[in-house]
């Protein structure tokens, strides 16, 4: 049985963005399974990373003509998985690698381990739609947990904490209305501020913000979003892929829309701001996983500004929670 809740381990997920894919194979993983992504003849291409002939990682290899070249005895193997070259053989071996299924959506590869895949990828507003100025940030591997990873993301009390000064002021709060929408295929919690924030970056970001969203999707994504009078401000989606029960790859996309300010101008201030974010949040959950490995296992006592962490739960899971929805005040 999968150490990973349903919807997760038979889920679709992101093991490099397009971009990435260059002269020299990748090397990941997907749910502990090694995998090698490359470019194939045929385009993108996912293979489980182990050489048949002798277990060598076919990731420490070369690609030669869009086949991926085994480091040990220079067996060669398409994106398909069939071997096509076996050195010193007139005929190349019968053997062959498994290969993954790959759908390319949004700039990223997206693979799957389950046997009977969904047809594929789930892509939330605004990723696939038109209209916005968008850039993907492929973040490295961080050590994390993935449900509490996913959470880190869409909750909305640590930031007056772990980034005071910079999303939220740590001593300014203001009273907020939280309607908190729970659906079979996705969880959100909408907080209504109407006020111009006082930390940093959405300051100089946003001007006066309406509402702040916080938004999950099975397998395991999330997405804040933030609304001025004239609609969406930004919105981040990121795609969190587990690498192991420990590491957690994210691929984030944020999404501004279209207006004066020049595309390459707002991501080089998103950039900015994000990193020392980023930082923070990576390092609470590294001592998070260190600590709970402590004890040997996780025990969670749900607050009153945990809203979104039961649904999490339920729909990473595979189960289909009854809709409901529910409103709050609480201060941010």
């Amino acid at each position: 049985m999968s150490a990973f809740p349903r919807a997760v381990a038979e889920g679709w997920h992101p093991i490099a963005s397009v971009r990435q894919l260059g002269a020299r194979p990748l090397a990941r993983r997907l749910m502990g399974v090694p995998i090698v992504v490359f470019g194939g003849a045929d385009g993108p291409a996912a293979l489980i990373d182990r050489c048949p002939h002798r277990n060598m990682a076919l990731s420490r290899g070369a690609l030669r003509g869009g086949a991926i070249e085994c480091a040990y005895h220079g067996w060669r193997f398409g994106g398909d998985g069939r071997c096509t070259l076996t050195p010193g053989a007139s005929e190349p071996a019968r053997h062959a690698v498994q290969a993954l299924p790959i759908v390319v959506r949004a700039g990223l590869i997206w693979t799957t381990l389950a046997k009977s895949p969904s047809s594929e990828p789930f892509l939330p507003d605004p990723v696939a739609a038109r209209g916005y100025d968008t850039f993907l940030w492929p973040v490295k591997a961080a050590r994390a947990r993935l449900i509490d990873a996913v959470e880190n993301l869409l909750d909305p009390a640590h930031p007056h904490f772990l980034h005071a000064g910079i999303v939220r002021a740590r001593d300014v709060r203001r009273p907020v209305e939280v309607t908190v929408r729970v659906r079979p295929t996705f969880a959100e919690a909408v907080y209504v501020e109407n006020a111009r924030a006082s930390a940093l970056m959405p300051r100089m970001l946003e001007g006066l913000r309406v509402a702040s969203i916080g938004r999950f999707f099975p397998p395991a994504t999330g997405q804040i979003a933030f609304e001025g009078k004239s609609g969406l401000k930004l919105a981040i989606t990121v795609f969190f892929t587990p690498e192991t029960d420990s590491i957690v790859r994210p691929f984030a996309h944020f999404a501004t829309p279209k207006g004066v300010a020049p595309a390459f101008i707002k991501e080089a201030l998103l950039r900015a701001f994000h990193i020392p974010v980023l930082a923070q949040d990576r390092a609470a959950l590294r001592k998070q996983i260190d600590d709970i490995e402590a004890f040997g296992a996780p025990k969670y006592a749900l607050g009153p500004l945990d809203f979104l962490f039961p649904a999490i739960n339920t729909l990473a899971a595979g189960e289909t929670p009854e809709p409901s929805d529910r409103t709050a005040t609480v201060e941010l």
